[in-house]
């Protein structure tokens, strides 16, 4: 058994020997739109969302602070750096429900590994154990 091993490998050498390498001044085909397999990405990998919304919370909050900071100007009256304020507070609210509402589910090989439940019951027992 050790020299059927052996003999392959000297076979496989004699082989590789055999080959004459390309010359190094050729040039090489580079072909830039082909990715490597090990670069492309899966077909069952989870694609992100992309979000048209036109107002994030983030925004919202952002907002929020300018007009704060106006507010507090004497060219703009008090009431404003209080609307400021409180789209500050709505931004922050918003911010907290979307993370709570939006949990990413695992993928594991372009599957799943946790379905949503199917039944009422089960939806309710799930959402009680979270």
């Amino acid at each position: 058994m050790k020299e059927r091993y052996e003999q392959e490998i000297e076979q496989l050498l004699n082989e590789l020997e055999a080959e004459s390498p390309p010359p190094a001044n050729a040039p090489q085909p580079q072909d830039d739109s082909a990715l490597p397999l090990d670069d492309q990405q899966s077909p069952y990998a989870p694609r992100p969302k992309e979000s048209m919304r036109l107002v994030s919370p983030g925004k919202l909050a952002l907002g929020g602070v300018v007009l704060a900071v106006l507010g507090l100007l004497p060219l703009f009256p008090v009431w404003t750096s209080l609307a400021g304020l409180a789209i500050m507070v709505v931004a922050v609210v918003w911010m907290f429900i979307q993370r709570m509402g939006s949990q990413q589910p695992s993928y594991w090989r372009g599957r799943r590994v946790d379905e949503p439940p199917q039944g009422a019951w089960q939806r309710f027992r799930h959402w009680l154990s979270k």
